[in-house]
């Protein structure tokens, strides 16, 4: 018989319930689980992309910066040498009176048989006067707006420059000097960047 209106229910009936209990406790426990998962993957960072990344990157930094190019073996076979220039230094006077200035000269020549180029601007020249082992005046001291002169000396060819000292003296980084040159013998050398004279002597009076 079945139980009338109003009675206790069937033990399958209990059953059935604990079934359907059961099942929605898993679901929610799944779905917890899953939204869990989700948002750990919104706040973890792509794995692929940051290999990506991390394999750009070692890609760029493995990437060689480019080398300086080396200088034109051209240009550089058309400069003279050491053995191919002769420097010299004269003045336009042996002795100067109290009230002359010296003329200093300087002389280039090419004495090789081939034409060379060589710098001979005013970045590259020096007309050095010196009284023995003391150090009295030197164009390089005061030095403003040189240039450079790039020249081609044929064989034979001379070119020369030329610079009236004014009798005073100079320090290095144009620092006043006070004292001047005495009446007595001195020392003119001519120098073109390396290539360097013989020295030539004169005379204050």
């Amino acid at each position: 018989m079945s139980n009338a209106s109003g009675g206790k229910p069937s033990a399958s009936v209990y059953r059935r319930r604990r079934i359907t209990v059961a099942v929605l406790a898993l679901v929610l426990v799944g779905l917890l689980v899953w939204g869990v998962v989700a948002l750990a993957g919104l706040f973890s960072p792509d794995e692929k992309k940051t290999a990506g990344n991390e394999s750009s990157a070692q890609q760029t930094q493995s990437v060689p910066s480019p080398s300086p190019e080396p200088e034109d073996d051209e240009a550089a076979a058309k400069k003279c040498k050491s053995d191919e220039v002769e420097i010299t230094a004269t003045t336009d006077a042996k002795s100067y009176a109290s009230d002359k200035k010296p003329t200093l000269l300087l002389g280039i020549e090419n004495v090789s048989k081939r034409e060379c180029e060589l710098n001979v601007g005013t970045t590259q020249q020096e007309f050095l006067v010196s009284s023995g082992a003391d150090r009295i005046f030197s164009t390089i001291d005061c030095l403003d707006g040189a240039e450079d002169v790039n020249l081609a000396f044929k064989p034979g060819q001379k070119e020369n420059a030329r610079f009236t000292w004014n009798r005073e003296r100079s320090a290095p980084g144009c620092k006043s000097v006070s004292v001047q040159p005495r009446p007595g013998t001195y020392k003119f050398t001519a120098a073109i960047g390396d290539f360097v004279s013989e020295p030539v002597t004169f005379t204050l009076e």
